[in-house]
């Protein structure tokens, strides 16, 4: 079984996870947007394992996440904010919305979030003198 992504106006299935895992990424998106953003996500779970897709509004979710992945300090927010928006900007993608950097820091972590070799290549870190470190934050 399967998880299913369509985009509202076309009903063009853009993704389909494993069941397991489109519920494990809708209930972090769900927690980052209703709890910790409190914006639209863009994406309406029709029957818990369909999704439709609002890309505009699903596109400035990702943004605003972008952007509060960008100002955190919080060590435990970047972790778990790490586990799911690498996968929202890849649907983001897959759905051919843009997501704007609005730092080098954001743009380092689209550029991070896009390689298919992230996994052995670490982390990015925008730090607070603006440079970008694959090391660690420099606080």
């Amino acid at each position: 079984m399967s998880y299913i992504f369509t985009i509202t106006e076309t009903d063009e299935d853009v993704w389909e996870p494993a069941l397991a895992v489109g519920q494990l990424f809708m209930g972090g998106v769900d927690a980052l947007g209703q709890r910790i953003l409190r914006v639209p996500t863009g994406l309406d779970d029709v029957s818990g394992d369909w999704v439709k897709v609002d890309p505009q509004l699903y596109g400035e979710f990702v943004t605003l996440a972008l952007q509060r992945r960008g100002r955190s300090t919080h060590w435990e927010m970047i972790q778990l904010m790490d586990g799911v928006l690498p996968l929202m900007i890849t649907l983001a993608d897959k759905l051919g919305v843009e997501i704007p950097a609005g730092s080098l820091a954001e743009q380092a972590y689209l550029e991070w979030a896009r390689d298919e070799d992230r996994v052995l290549s670490g982390h990015v870190w925008g730090n607070r003198d603006g440079t970008v470190s694959s090391e660690g934050p420099l606080w």
